[in-house]
């Protein structure tokens, strides 16, 4: 007995791939490279058949040329477009069974939309009256509903603000500086019959050192992978060049699209000509207005998100909030101290490194080395006669008993790793690589 496999379209309907078994989880960096560039039908024995006359087709691994082509540049793929028939004939009708149905991309245009349903009282936050109407959205079908819902941006606009809005609770530091969060967080929210699983990710910008490119890449891989990507702005500024550099990575995706207005209660005489702005960014799914620090227009935010998302039982327990472990949590509450203790250079020059973990019972003992680039962030970070790291510790042990639920102890250490910013080696050491 075949089976069957899933078909990856484009916008245009045209085949990209087939998916043997859909990753359960989000973000899995090898997900678009394990779709192979033809329609596939696994036998029993899981074999593929072969292709004798077709061009070769190569498989990467980790020590090929990350600019190597997966097919041989002898020769051309021509992929045609996809059609019900050319479906039936590669899945197989008799294996599909009744009812089974293949969706397609629609070959309208998405329609002109608007902003509605804010509670918001200022006038020159309503966006003008639409050109066309909304598309209708499916009414949600009986049964559970569950996605990733990716949320991206450029630094400094609010995304982990937003996420820890949305769950109630803090599971992503936060900080005036930018480049706060460097590893896409995921925090669950659950409702009856409805799980969504939010993915901060790391500000999009113009890199400058490794580990800028490892964030900015790992935003990146977000975007393909969601099942409704949040772009999210900073409705009290004008759209810059990374606002619409990030916008086109958005619009190449194949799901839904929502803008999110945030920052709404900074109020700006010049806010309805930005709406406009960001507005013609698009198109988008749909636009809202929210203010993450006052929580104005999260309900509405979440209602939108629910009715598109696709049909499926929840990927965690009911209980959980964050698939990030306890450890790393902790590290990233010391990192946050740092980033509200320290200026300039050094927030962006530390990396968290968690040597000890030991439960006693009663309490936890935790030891930790933050790592600098220089041996002057060092003296910064210590401080005089060790003030600067005693406040430090002592604020980030209180959000970690929080996190671990009792007592702990805290152990702070300071190290030098020269231009661990910019060393490969040094960056998968401290964790920034793909898991």
């Amino acid at each position: 007995m075949a089976e069957p496999a899933i078909l990856d379209f484009d916008m245009v309907g045209m085949i990209q791939g087939a998916e043997v078994q859909p990753a359960k989880t989000f973000g899995l960096t090898t997900r678009l490279e394990r779709l192979a560039p033809y329609m596939l039908e696994l036998g029993e024995d899981d074999s593929a058949p072969t292709f004798d006359d077709e061009p070769e087709v190569e498989s990467a691994s980790p020590d090929d040329d990350p600019e190597t082509e997966l097919v041989s540049p002898d020769h051309d793929l021509e992929i045609e477009p996809a059609t019900p028939d050319a479906i039936n004939q590669a899945v197989g009708q008799d294996q599909a069974g009744p009812g089974t149905s293949v969706a397609m991309p629609a070959s309208a245009a998405p329609p002109h939309l608007v902003l509605r349903d804010v509670p918001l009282d200022a006038a020159i936050y309503t966006l003008p009256p639409a050109s066309q109407a909304i598309a209708p959205i499916p009414a949600p079908q009986a049964g559970q509903r569950s996605g990733f819902v990716a949320i991206v941006g450029k630094p400094n606009v609010g995304k982990s603000t937003l996420l820890n809005a949305l769950l109630g609770e803090k599971v992503a530091i936060t900080s005036p500086k930018p480049q706060t969060t460097r590893m896409p967080m995921r925090g669950i929210l659950n409702r009856p019959d409805v799980q969504l699983i939010f993915v901060d990710t790391p500000g999009i910008h113009d890199p400058r050192t490794k580990l800028g490119t490892f964030m900015v890449d790992q935003a990146r891989r977000a975007i393909p992978d969601a099942d409704i990507i949040c772009l999210v702005v900073d409705i009290s500024e004008p759209p810059s060049r990374l606002d619409r550099k990030i916008a086109e990575l958005v619009r190449r995706a194949r799901a839904p699209k929502l803008l999110v207005l945030n920052k709404v209660d900074l109020r700006n005489p010049r806010g309805q000509e930005y709406l406009v702005a960001y507005r013609d960014l698009g198109p988008w799914d749909m636009e809202l207005a929210v203010s993450a620090t006052k929580a104005q227009g999260l309900e509405t935010l979440v209602e939108e998100l629910v009715a598109r998302l696709p049909e499926g039982g929840q990927l965690y327990p009911a209980e959980q909030r964050t698939d990030t472990s306890e450890r790393e949590r902790s590290a990233e509450m010391v990192r946050e101290q740092v980033l509200y203790q320290t200026e300039q250079e050094v927030p962006h020059s530390v990396a968290i490194e968690v040597e000890e973990w030991e439960d006693k019972g009663q309490a936890l003992y935790m030891r930790m080395t933050i790592h600098v680039e220089k041996d002057s962030q060092k003296a910064i970070l210590i401080g005089a006669k060790g003030a600067r790291l005693k406040e430090i510790g002592s604020r980030a042990r209180r959000g970690i008993e929080q996190i671990v639920g009792k007592p702990v102890y805290l152990d702070l250490w300071v190290k030098t790793r020269s231009n661990w910013r910019d060393d490969a080696s040094s960056l998968r050491w401290l964790g920034y690589t793909d898991k």
